[in-house]
């Protein structure tokens, strides 16, 4: 994941938060923060498998909040 590419996603990630935070409850926001946070981190030269982990954990955070916002799963 380059630098851009990283500043991208945490751009959208913070859009979705603003968007719907008063929908999310307490860790979700504690989440996504720490993930926003963990993005704002990386380092390009931190190696594939971190930045393999990380595109993971944002992706399980953003599937959370599409959960939660559009009630999939009762």
């Amino acid at each position: 994941m380059d630098k851009q590419t990283c500043k991208n996603h945490i751009a959208v990630l913070k859009k979705v938060r603003g968007a719907c935070d008063s929908q999310l409850d307490v860790g979700v926001k504690a989440e996504l923060d720490a993930v926003i946070e963990a993005l704002e981190r990386f380092e390009p030269d931190h190696g594939a498998e971190r930045a393999m982990r990380l595109a993971q954990r944002a992706l399980q955070i953003i599937a959370v909040i599409v959960k939660i916002m559009t009630n999939i799963g009762g």
